[in-house]
């Protein structure tokens, strides 16, 4: 059902590649960095470096000293002037011992200067703010944002028991052995599992894969919060079917009731309300109505339950009887729509199509990638901004949803 539901959408040229890292920034510390001042150099031979200019170059006190021994070595004659040679050496290697012993104290006294008392490994983060403090890591990588720093996961950065070695998935903690879009890497270390991308194209290098980036803002940096292949909903994660008839199928999700105002959302959601919602579906029937009754399907953001049992939403959908782009907002007893725009096609029943829901503070873009036609945009400014969860949504259609992805 998927690999069908997916052959319309967009597909990268690909090289199969091995699972890749969800974050792309971590870079191992070189192993020849000096891991006590945190500089990433060798200390210098601070003893040799002064000796040597002051044999070739000691200050003018040494040169005038030497000198003066040499002349009267000269009057005294040949034994006075091996004497005068020996003084001379002896005195410009005392002072360059002096000079040398001056600078490395120096040396010593800048590095220690450079590393504050509160930075145990010296990488210039205070150990307050420091998601690794004893171990130099000054990028603070931290590939699953657990808020421990790689440099101190021991081997198994996300936690999962299985070594980073070996760990197919090293910055995405499961097991996964499903595959939702069907290019050979499993949806827990896909970059993009709702479209097949086998070679993880990742221009801007965030978390989340080129061929899933918001057609209205590709170069926003954002990363997978977490992705829903819908094989055990509505018992996990915790999704909430307010309205409708909803049933699991084989790898989708289904709204069976075509007359339906139909929502279901994760319930609790409380990971926040700016987020990116993704997600493919096809529409397998409409319902009944004509003239102006809208036909939708689509997916939601910031939806909610209130006390009083209401479920108030922004959506970004379809309306199948009108060729639009929609985004609508749903205050409980009433719609606002916001914005709409025409497909740029014809929507049809039986082909897949994707929405992608960007909601940054009051700015709301709505995305349609369909098989025969550009991405089209829709674009809203809310006053109203209740918080909450993503979800699905139809109304008047029945629906086939093939997953769900949220990124931040």
């Amino acid at each position: 059902m998927k690999s069908r539901m997916l052959a319309g959408l967009l597909c990268l040229v690909s090289v199969p590649l091995g699972c890749t890292e969800a974050n792309p920034f971590y870079v191992p510390p070189d192993a020849d960095r000096d891991q006590t001042t945190g500089d990433g150099d060798v200390p210098p031979d601070v003893d040799a470096e002064p000796d040597a200019e002051a044999e070739t170059a000691p200050d003018g006190d040494v040169i005038d000293e030497a000198e003066a021994d040499a002349d009267a070595g000269v009057e005294e004659g040949a034994d006075a002037d091996e004497g005068a040679d020996a003084d001379a050496e002896d005195g410009v290697e005392a002072e360059a011992d002096e000079v040398g012993d001056g600078d490395a104290a120096d040396a010593e006294a800048e590095a220690e200067a450079d590393v504050p008392p509160d930075d145990n490994d010296g990488d210039g983060v205070l150990n307050t703010a420091d998601n690794c403090p004893d171990v130099w890591n000054p990028g603070q990588d931290d590939c699953d944002a657990d808020g421990t720093g790689d440099a101190c996961e021991a081997g198994d950065t996300d936690g999962d028991t299985i070594p980073d070695a070996t760990d197919l998935c090293a910055c995405a903690p499961g097991t996964s052995i499903h595959d939702e879009d069907g290019d050979g890497l499993m949806d827990d270390c896909d970059n993009c599992p709702l479209v097949s991308n086998a070679a993880q194209a990742n221009a801007d290098l965030d978390g989340l894969g080129d061929a899933c980036e918001p057609p209205s803002d590709p170069g926003r940096s954002l990363a997978i919060e977490r992705f829903e292949p819908l094989l055990l909903v509505p018992s996990d994660p915790g999704w909430l079917e307010s309205s409708g008839t909803w049933v699991l199928g084989t790898d989708v999700y289904d709204e069976t009731d075509a007359a339906a105002s139909a929502v279901a959302f994760y319930d609790p959601w409380g990971l926040g309300d700016d987020i990116f919602v993704q997600a493919v579906f096809r529409v397998t029937e409409l319902g009944p109505g004509g003239g102006g009754t809208s036909k939708q399907a689509g997916i939601l953001a910031r939806t909610i339950t209130f006390t009083d049992g209401t479920v108030r939403w922004y959506s970004c959908g379809l309306d199948m009887a009108h060729n639009r782009v929609e985004i609508r907002y749903w205050d409980g007893s009433a719609y606002a729509v916001l914005a709409q725009r025409d497909s740029g096609s014809a929507l049809a029943i039986g082909v897949d199509y994707r929405m992608s829901f960007l909601v940054v503070g009051s700015s709301l873009a709505c995305s349609l990638e369909s098989p025969v036609a550009a991405p089209v945009t829709a674009e809203a400014t809310s006053t109203s901004l209740p918080f909450g969860a993503p979800g699905l949504r139809t109304y008047r259609t029945a629906t086939s949803f093939a997953g769900l992805m949220v990124a931040r």
